[in-house]
C-alpha cells in the first residue's frame, strides 16, 4: 500500500528535518545542495518541531533555522505556491539571518554566511532549465563578487525529470527531489529499494510513522485542509478584487463620459461616454483597441453592439 504522506506538506517537511531526532537527515539534505569543501558533519537546529506550533496555528511558517559547526546561519523551507513577494520574502529571510547573529560589539568582519534554501514545487525561474540555482552577491556586468556570506538557493522540483532507472548513480540532491515528489505513491519497500541509503530509510520510516499514528495522521489531514482552505480564500478574494476592479472602472468610464458630455452637449457626451466605455472594456477584454478613425465610422448603435458583446465576454452585465 502506497504511504500516501506527501513529504512536501510543510509539516512533513518539518517533521523530517526540523526534529532534533533527526539531525542526521537535515545534515544529509544541506550537503545534497551546498557541496560544501567541508561537509556539514554537526547542525543545531535554532526553531526545533514543536506539537504545540502546530496546535495553536494550523498555517504558522514552519521554516526551518539551524547553525553548523562552521557557523553557517541556515533557513530552509518547502513552498508549494509561488506567489508575489517570493524573491523579496527569501531576500528578507536571509537579512534576518546576518541581523540575529549580530551583537553589541560585534564587528561587521564577523558576520558568518547566512544561506536560505528554498524548495519549490512549481518553478519560479521558468526560463532556465537548470534546477538548482544559487545566488550571491554578484556585479552583473563584471562577474565580480562582492561577498559569498549572502546565499540563497533555489530547488525547483518539477525541472528534475528522475526515472527510478536513472537512481543508483543520481546526485544526492536529484535523490532528494525524487523522494519529495514521488514517496506519496510508493510503498516503503519500493521507496527503500530505490533508495537504499540510511538516510532515506529513516525518511521513509518517518512517513510510515505519520501514516500510521493516528494523532500524526491527524495533523497532516489538517495541515492539507487548513492549506487548501486558505488557498481557496485567496483565490475567491483575488476573484471578488478582479469583479470590483472591473466595476470600479467601468464606474470610473461613465463620469469621465457624463463629465464630458455636460461639456460638449448632451448627445456627443453621451457618445463620448460610450467610446470611454468601449476603451476600458477593450482594455480589460485584452483585445485590440479600435482606432479613432475607425471610431468616427460607427454608429452609436454599432458602438452598444460592441459593447454588448465585450461585456458578455467579460462576465458583466450592461448598467445603463
Amino acid at each position: 500500500m502506497p504511504l500516501g504522506i506527501d513529504p512536501t506538506v510543510d509539516y512533513v517537511f518539518k517533521r523530517l528535518f526540523g526534529d532534533p531526532q533527526n539531525s542526521d537527515l537535515l545534515i544529509h539534505l544541506l550537503n545534497a545542495v551546498l557541496e560544501l569543501p567541508t561537509p556539514i558533519e554537526f547542525v543545531e537546529i535554532l526553531n526545533p518541531f514543536l506539537e504545540k506550533e502546530f496546535n495553536e496555528d494550523k498555517l504558522a511558517v514552519l521554516d526551518i533555522k539551524a547553525c553548523d559547526r562552521d557557523r553557517h546561519w541556515l533557513n530552509v523551507e518547502i513552498q508549494t505556491s509561488i506567489f508575489g513577494g517570493l524573491k523579496e520574502r527569501l531576500v528578507y529571510y536571509t537579512s534576518c539571518l546576518f541581523a540575529e547573529q549580530f551583537g553589541e560589539g560585534d564587528s561587521y568582519g564577523d558576520l558568518l554566511p547566512a544561506i536560505s534554501i528554498c524548495f519549490l514545487t512549481r518553478n519560479l525561474f521558468g526560463k532556465t532549465p537548470t534546477g538548482h540555482l544559487r545566488f550571491v552577491l554578484t556585479d552583473a556586468m563584471h562577474q565580480i563578487q562582492l561577498t559569498d556570506r549572502f546565499q540563497v538557493h533555489t530547488v525547483e522540483m518539477l525541472k528534475y525529470d528522475m526515472a527510478k532507472k536513472d537512481l543508483t548513480y543520481a546526485p544526492l540532491l536529484d535523490k532528494w527531489v525524487f523522494f519529495f515528489r514521488h514517496a506519496a505513491e510508493l510503498e516503503p519497500a519500493e521507496l527503500i529499494r530505490l533508495l537504499p541509503e540510511p538516510a532515506f530509510v529513516k525518511a521513509t520510516g518517518v512517513l510510515e510513522m505519520i501514516s500510521r499514528t493516528p494523532e500524526e495522521r491527524l495533523r497532516y489531514d489538517q495541515r492539507q485542509k487548513a492549506i487548501r482552505d486558505r488557498f481557496s480564500e485567496l483565490e475567491y478574494n483575488r476573484m471578488i478584487a478582479r469583479k470590483e476592479g472591473r466595476e470600479e472602472g467601468l464606474e470610473e468610464g461613465r463620469e469621465e463620459g457624463r463629465k464630458l458630455g455636460r461639456e460638449l452637449g448632451r448627445e456627443e457626451g453621451e457618445r463620448a461616454a460610450t467610446i470611454r466605455l468601449l476603451y476600458i472594456l477593450q482594455n480589460l477584454a485584452k483585445v485590440s483597441i479600435t482606432s479613432e478613425s475607425e471610431i468616427k465610422d460607427l454608429s452609436n448603435a454599432e458602438l452598444a453592439d460592441r459593447i454588448e458583446r465585450l461585456q458578455r465576454q467579460l462576465g458583466i452585465s450592461s448598467t445603463n
